[in-house]
């Protein structure tokens, strides 16, 4: 029987098959495999022992049916890997999980697993990336109305928009670079943290094994790797799903009819809107982005939760952890690849821009007060001058410059710098310096990443 969403619905298989029940498995299997390689490396186990494991392990002769057969006799998952292993080791039977515990396993399995996943979502955000660098080299001189309080403020281009967003995921993909070498760690001191039954090589063992692995490794641990790891990996997840449901809340709002400035791709040969309004034409995926990435960000509570545990550890943390860093690593991936997908088939309404920031005089107030400024007028004096002709246009149902006029602005200015001030292309700033510099950093970031990003 099938239940969760994520079995028919959502996510990629990639990132599902890396925390699938079989992939786990192979995963821990390796774990015991690079042990007992560590082990035999410093004469703890006898390297015959080693050899018989890893032919075990590489041979992919432990077999999940097994497995599961066997736990439904001992009850303990980890235990009836290490049974399974065990019944077809020769030579390696006797030292099969020698020195160390269930969460030596289970943790360093956990940090290979999200050092995979982040691979892959270092490579969703670089597509993402290039989709937002076509759009901004494609925008960063189309004019648009910049929006406060969800209403009409001075003017920007829809390139300074798509900049500020690749900025965002520029940030991202350093703190994932920055982050991955304190949240990519395994540990094999045993139950409690000592590591006394491996001996005096006990931390060269972990070391070697996490080394073997493509991990790093606890300095000092209880019997669980400190879940500090975990939540900074959940937050940086969250951060990322933040900025995809601003992006995507954004083109919801920009596709309303009454505004109409973007919108979603839609096949209108195929696509329903709407069971019981044909018409429709709905962003149904900025929707589910933003549905999905406020679950994703609910999984970072019960790890916030399993930071606490009881003495050198408890069992709290173990069940919803099998929910945790897989949904959200799932999920955020699967909500990335859309936001990629919408930003590369995004309708741009460009004539709709342009129309309503040239009809909306208001939107060069500023423009205006600094154009007062620059002939003269102290600039709170401006400020008040503009306020006044404003709240006297709204009043009288007139036009921005009119009202102007009528409060004698030409006393001022010329009527020549007045048209030049009330031009929304006069008053972009450094937009589009903005825009080429954050191109130039992405492209620069992802140079870098190109060779860093994890197998």
């Amino acid at each position: 029987m099938i239940v969760s969403p994520l079995d028919y619905r959502y996510g990629r298989e990639n990132v599902k098959n890396i925390f699938s029940e079989k992939t786990r498995l192979n995963i821990m299997l390796n774990v015991e495999s690079a042990i007992a390689q560590a082990e035999s490396y410093y004469g703890v186990i006898p390297d015959s022992a080693y050899l018989d494991i890893k032919k075990v392990v590489d041979g992919n002769e432990v077999q999940l049916s097994r497995v599961k057969e066997i736990e439904a006799s001992i009850n303990h998952d980890v235990m009836s890997i290490v049974e399974a292993l065990t019944e077809k080791c020769t030579a390696g039977k006797n030292y099969v999980h020698f020195g160390v515990t269930s969460n030596d396993i289970n943790d360093s399995a956990s940090a290979i697993q999200m050092k995979r996943a982040l691979s892959i979502i270092i490579s969703d955000l670089m597509v993402l990336s290039k989709a937002l660098v076509k759009l901004i080299n494609e925008n960063e001189e189309t004019i648009m109305v910049g929006r406060t309080h969800g209403q009409h403020a001075s003017p920007i281009t829809l390139g300074l928009k798509f900049s500020v967003y690749l900025s965002e995921i520029n940030r991202h993909l350093e703190r994932i670079q920055e982050a991955r070498k304190r949240i990519i760690a395994g540990k094999i001191l045993g139950p409690v943290g000592t590591g006394a039954a491996l001996g005096k090589n006990a931390l060269k063992i972990q070391e070697k094994t996490c080394e073997i692995l493509g991990i790093t490794h606890e300095t000092a641990s209880t019997q669980i790797v400190g879940r500090d790891r975990y939540i900074e990996y959940l937050s940086i997840i969250n951060n990322i799903s933040v900025s995809l449901e601003k992006f995507a809340t954004e083109i919801r709002n920009l596709q309303r009819p009454e505004i109409y400035e973007l919108a979603e791709y839609f096949d209108n040969d195929k696509q329903v809107g709407s069971s019981s309004m044909p018409s429709k034409r709905n962003p149904v995926v900025s929707e589910n982005i933003v549905s999905l990435a406020r679950l994703t960000r609910s999984f970072i509570i019960p790890e916030y939760e399993a930071g606490v545990q009881w003495h050198e550890r408890d069992l709290t943390n173990s069940a919803l952890e099998r929910f945790t860093i897989p949904y959200a690593s799932i999920l955020v991936d699967d909500i990335i690849i859309k936001m990629a997908g919408v930003f590369s088939n995004l309708f741009i309404n460009k004539e709709e821009m342009k129309k309503k920031a040239y009809e909306d005089q208001f939107i060069m107030s500023e423009s205006v007060t600094t154009a007062l400024v620059g002939h003269g007028m102290p600039r709170q004096e401006s400020h008040e001058f503009v306020r006044e002709a404003s709240m006297y246009a709204y009043d009288h149902s007139i036009t921005f410059r009119e009202s102007l006029i009528n409060k004698g602005i030409l006393q001022h200015m010329p009527e020549k710098d007045l048209n030049d001030s009330m031009n929304p292309e006069n008053f972009l700033g450094v937009s589009k310096e903005i825009c080429e510099d954050t191109i130039k950093n992405s492209d620069n970031l992802q140079k870098y990443l190109a060779g860093e990003i994890y197998d």
